[in-house]
């Protein structure tokens, strides 16, 4: 996650490069295979992180022309939508991941290209935990979950039409505590790959002037509220609603990055459920409330953020996974009033629960 936070701040500064008048192919399709392992994170996962794994990605892309100025900001990023297969082991069995994307340029020239790509959809494991038939998968326990998954791509330009990539990625299952066991399967990979370039060539727009007045991006107070499902890992099977409701002061710095200072309440059934297992004695619903205050940033892609909060609770009567947290997620704009999201809340590597709300700017 901190790396991550790094990254994002990263892309807040990626210029835009120079180039001359140009024309693109607009779509891409193309094929990678990818070598690695699963990430041995916990000693109850040596039995399924012993071998090494294979996987492949096929997918379709879009260029972006700089009509726009999100796409002028980000050094006319790529957008698209890949299917990736992968083979682990006789434990967790396969494993499939749908996701659309996007890819941003770092180096962009006529012959070598380096881009990052980040990524998010649904993912599938054949042999999720079970315990009579499959325990020991502690890794993963359900066969539907979040895919998430991050690639830094390098390739050369083979021909006006195939390009040569060779790239490092890091793959990531998870279903946000849903339904125990839920350790995650973490895949760093190193592959490479084909792509071809098709469709009727199009004019780059580069290096158009953006307009963007500070003073005219007042502070802004944003009001929302959410919920999410996970399980205790203190009781079986059994699913708990967890409430989130937060205020925000956020305030646009420039076209790409978003600032603000957040409070959050959260009510969660399965914390009072781990505090009784723990001989806490609670009371009543507002013992276990949590009450938090954080900074977070925003990397904006026009009416859709990348959101990163990093938090310290000011009221917790659960302290055995410590004093902070952090909410990753999107959040799509319909307007300059009404949004929505999807915001996975985290203590270091170990995932609470995903909230799925709406929001509204004052």
């Amino acid at each position: 996650m901190k790396q991550l936070s790094l990254l994002l701040l990263f892309f807040q500064f990626v210029p835009l490069v120079a180039q001359e008048e140009v024309t693109i192919h607009p779509y891409t399709v193309g094929v990678r295979s990818q070598y690695g392992f699963i990430l041995n994170h916990s000693e109850t996962m040596e039995f399924v992180t012993r071998q090494h794994i294979s996987a492949f990605e096929v997918y379709w892309e879009k260029n972006t022309l700089g009509k726009n100025n999100w796409e002028q900001e980000y050094n006319l990023p790529k957008w698209g939508i890949a299917f990736y297969a992968a083979h682990f082991n006789q434990y967790i069995g396969n494993g499939y991941g749908l996701h659309p994307y996007i890819s941003i340029p770092i180096i962009n020239n006529r012959v070598y290209h380096l881009d990052f790509r980040m990524g998010a959809g649904l993912g599938y494991i054949s042999n999720p935990f079970d315990g009579i038939d499959n325990f020991k998968n502690v890794a993963i326990g359900t066969p539907i979950n979040a895919f998430l998954t991050l690639l830094l791509d390098s390739y050369f330009k083979l021909n006006d039409r195939t390009n040569l990539h060779t790239n490092i990625a890091f793959t990531h299952f998870s279903n946000a505590s849903f339904a125990k066991p839920n350790l995650g399967i973490n895949i760093p990979t190193i592959g490479i790959g084909l792509d071809y370039n098709f469709g009727e060539k199009a004019a780059l727009e580069v290096n158009r002037e953006i307009d963007f007045i500070r003073k005219e991006h007042p502070i802004k107070l944003s009001i929302r509220s959410g919920f999410g499902i996970s399980e205790s890992s203190a009781t079986i099977d059994k699913k708990y609603i967890s409430g989130i409701f937060s205020v925000a002061a956020e305030k646009q710095f420039t076209p790409k990055s978003k600032l603000g200072l957040e409070t959050n309440v959260f009510q969660s059934g399965a914390l009072i459920d781990e505090l009784e297992a723990l001989g806490e004695k609670v009371n009543s619903d507002l013992e276990a409330m949590q009450i938090g205050i954080g900074a977070s940033h925003t990397l904006t892609f026009d009416r859709l953020g990348l959101y990163l909060q990093l938090g310290l609770y000011l009221k917790s009567k659960y302290k055995e996974e410590g004093n902070s947290y952090r909410r990753l997620g999107l959040i799509y704009s319909f307007d300059n009033k009404l949004s929505t999201h999807i915001i996975l809340k985290t203590h270091a590597f170990k995932a609470e629960y995903v909230e799925f709300g709406i929001g509204y700017t004052l």
